[in-house]
Protein backbone atom coordinates (compact mmCIF):
# COMPACT_ATOMS: atom_id res chain seq x y z
CA UNK A 1 0.00 0.00 0.00
CA UNK A 2 1.60 3.42 -0.55
CA UNK A 3 1.70 5.73 1.78
CA UNK A 4 -1.42 7.76 0.90
CA UNK A 5 -4.19 5.63 0.95
CA UNK A 6 -6.48 5.40 -1.99
CA UNK A 7 -9.63 4.25 0.45
CA UNK A 8 -9.87 7.69 1.84
CA UNK A 9 -10.42 9.11 -1.63
CA UNK A 10 -12.84 6.95 -2.28
CA UNK A 11 -15.04 7.73 0.88
CA UNK A 12 -14.09 11.55 0.30
CA UNK A 13 -15.55 11.17 -3.02
CA UNK A 14 -18.83 9.39 -1.91
CA UNK A 15 -19.16 12.11 0.68
CA UNK A 16 -18.52 15.55 -1.54
CA UNK A 17 -21.24 13.72 -4.27
CA UNK A 18 -24.05 12.63 -1.49
CA UNK A 19 -23.76 16.14 -0.32
CA UNK A 20 -23.57 17.77 -4.10
CA UNK A 21 -26.75 15.66 -5.34
CA UNK A 22 -28.38 16.23 -1.27
CA UNK A 23 -27.51 20.10 -1.85
CA UNK A 24 -28.92 20.40 -5.94
CA UNK A 25 -32.27 18.47 -4.39
CA UNK A 26 -32.85 20.80 -1.63
CA UNK A 27 -32.39 23.58 -3.62
CA UNK A 28 -34.57 22.58 -6.59
CA UNK A 29 -37.37 20.55 -4.81
CA UNK A 30 -37.10 21.57 -1.10
CA UNK A 31 -37.94 25.36 -1.54
CA UNK A 32 -40.19 27.72 -2.92
CA UNK A 33 -39.28 27.67 -6.61
CA UNK A 34 -40.50 31.41 -6.85
CA UNK A 35 -39.29 32.94 -3.61
CA UNK A 36 -36.72 30.36 -2.92
CA UNK A 37 -37.24 30.21 0.92
CA UNK A 38 -36.98 27.07 2.62
CA UNK A 39 -37.87 25.96 5.98
CA UNK A 40 -35.24 26.65 8.82
CA UNK A 41 -34.53 22.94 9.13
CA UNK A 42 -33.72 22.60 5.19
CA UNK A 43 -32.13 26.07 5.67
CA UNK A 44 -29.56 24.83 8.68
CA UNK A 45 -29.39 21.34 6.89
CA UNK A 46 -28.09 22.97 3.46
CA UNK A 47 -25.24 25.01 5.30
CA UNK A 48 -24.34 21.88 7.33
CA UNK A 49 -24.11 19.78 3.81
CA UNK A 50 -22.66 22.85 2.20
CA UNK A 51 -19.76 22.46 4.95
CA UNK A 52 -19.51 19.02 4.48
CA UNK A 53 -18.98 19.29 1.12
CA UNK A 54 -16.14 21.56 1.19
CA UNK A 55 -14.78 19.41 3.72
CA UNK A 56 -14.92 16.61 1.88
CA UNK A 57 -13.44 18.17 -1.31
CA UNK A 58 -10.26 19.81 0.75
CA UNK A 59 -9.86 16.16 1.82
CA UNK A 60 -10.55 14.78 -1.70
CA UNK A 61 -8.20 17.46 -3.17
CA UNK A 62 -5.46 17.46 -0.52
CA UNK A 63 -5.49 13.62 0.26
CA UNK A 64 -3.00 13.84 3.37
CA UNK A 65 -1.84 10.67 5.34
CA UNK A 66 -4.12 8.81 8.03
CA UNK A 67 -3.58 11.44 10.60
CA UNK A 68 -4.53 14.13 8.34
CA UNK A 69 -7.78 12.48 7.10
CA UNK A 70 -8.95 11.46 10.56
CA UNK A 71 -8.78 15.23 11.32
CA UNK A 72 -11.21 15.79 7.98
CA UNK A 73 -13.38 12.41 9.10
CA UNK A 74 -13.46 14.15 12.53
CA UNK A 75 -14.86 17.68 11.59
CA UNK A 76 -17.49 15.77 9.21
CA UNK A 77 -18.16 13.38 11.38
CA UNK A 78 -19.22 16.50 14.11
CA UNK A 79 -21.25 17.96 11.12
CA UNK A 80 -23.22 15.19 10.88
CA UNK A 81 -23.75 14.15 14.26
CA UNK A 82 -24.67 17.97 14.65
CA UNK A 83 -27.62 18.11 11.82
CA UNK A 84 -28.46 14.14 13.45
CA UNK A 85 -29.48 15.59 16.69
CA UNK A 86 -31.20 18.53 15.07
CA UNK A 87 -33.30 16.69 12.65
CA UNK A 88 -34.03 14.24 15.14
CA UNK A 89 -35.05 16.20 17.66
CA UNK A 90 -37.28 18.23 15.40
CA UNK A 91 -38.86 14.52 14.55
CA UNK A 92 -39.49 14.00 18.28
CA UNK A 93 -40.74 17.39 19.09
CA UNK A 94 -43.14 17.39 16.40
CA UNK A 95 -44.50 14.38 16.72
CA UNK A 96 -44.68 14.44 20.39
CA UNK A 97 -46.36 17.85 20.53
CA UNK A 98 -49.25 18.99 18.32
CA UNK A 99 -49.31 22.76 19.63
CA UNK A 100 -49.54 25.23 16.71
CA UNK A 101 -46.14 26.84 15.67
CA UNK A 102 -44.97 30.22 17.07
CA UNK A 103 -45.65 33.03 14.81
CA UNK A 104 -42.27 34.04 14.15
CA UNK A 105 -42.68 30.74 12.33
CA UNK A 106 -45.11 32.20 9.25
CA UNK A 107 -42.35 35.05 8.86
CA UNK A 108 -39.91 34.55 6.29
CA UNK A 109 -36.19 33.64 7.52
CA UNK A 110 -34.91 36.87 5.92
CA UNK A 111 -36.73 39.07 8.07
CA UNK A 112 -35.88 36.43 11.14
CA UNK A 113 -32.27 36.86 10.58
CA UNK A 114 -32.13 40.50 9.69
CA UNK A 115 -32.97 41.14 13.06
CA UNK A 116 -29.80 39.75 14.47
CA UNK A 117 -26.24 41.49 13.99
CA UNK A 118 -23.70 39.14 14.71
CA UNK A 119 -23.51 35.63 12.97
CA UNK A 120 -23.48 33.54 16.23
CA UNK A 121 -26.93 34.88 16.99
CA UNK A 122 -28.20 34.70 13.50
CA UNK A 123 -26.93 30.59 13.57
CA UNK A 124 -28.78 30.02 16.94
CA UNK A 125 -31.77 31.95 15.78
CA UNK A 126 -31.46 29.56 12.91
CA UNK A 127 -31.11 26.26 15.19
CA UNK A 128 -33.98 27.60 17.45
CA UNK A 129 -36.61 28.27 13.98
CA UNK A 130 -35.28 24.77 13.05
CA UNK A 131 -36.52 22.97 15.79
CA UNK A 132 -39.39 25.17 16.73
CA UNK A 133 -40.96 25.34 12.92
CA UNK A 134 -43.02 22.51 10.93
CA UNK A 135 -41.62 21.62 7.45
CA UNK A 136 -43.54 21.66 5.06
CA UNK A 137 -43.83 17.87 3.48
CA UNK A 138 -41.86 17.07 0.52
CA UNK A 139 -42.71 13.92 0.07
CA UNK A 140 -40.04 11.42 -1.87
CA UNK A 141 -40.53 7.78 -1.32
CA UNK A 142 -43.36 8.79 1.47
CA UNK A 143 -40.54 10.45 3.53
CA UNK A 144 -40.88 13.98 4.59
CA UNK A 145 -38.26 16.24 4.42
CA UNK A 146 -37.24 16.28 8.11
CA UNK A 147 -37.11 12.33 7.12
CA UNK A 148 -34.91 13.03 4.05
CA UNK A 149 -32.94 15.05 6.12
CA UNK A 150 -32.60 12.24 9.19
CA UNK A 151 -31.54 9.85 6.30
CA UNK A 152 -29.09 11.98 4.66
CA UNK A 153 -26.86 13.21 7.97
CA UNK A 154 -27.16 9.31 8.36
CA UNK A 155 -25.45 8.96 5.72
CA UNK A 156 -22.60 10.99 5.98
CA UNK A 157 -22.49 9.82 9.66
CA UNK A 158 -21.56 6.51 8.43
CA UNK A 159 -19.12 7.69 6.19
CA UNK A 160 -17.59 9.93 8.37
CA UNK A 161 -17.59 7.00 10.96
CA UNK A 162 -15.51 4.59 7.71
CA UNK A 163 -13.03 7.58 7.52
CA UNK A 164 -12.29 7.32 11.00
CA UNK A 165 -11.94 3.77 11.88
CA UNK A 166 -8.65 2.60 11.10
CA UNK A 167 -7.95 0.88 7.79
CA UNK A 168 -5.26 -2.34 7.33
CA UNK A 169 -5.26 -2.85 3.96
CA UNK A 170 -7.09 -1.91 0.47
CA UNK A 171 -10.14 -4.86 1.01
CA UNK A 172 -12.41 -3.62 -1.79
CA UNK A 173 -14.15 -1.02 -3.23
CA UNK A 174 -15.93 0.29 -0.15
CA UNK A 175 -15.46 -2.45 2.60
Amino acid sequence: MSTKDPIYRRFNLLGLTLCLVAFVYAISSLQDPITHISSPLISISKLLVLTSAVLFFIALAHNPRTFGQRIYGVMNFTLSAAGLALTSYHLWKHSADSQSPPAYCEQPIELLLGRQQHIDAKLTELMNAAVQCPVESANLIGLGAAEQCLLLFVSLFVISWKILIRRKKNEGLFL
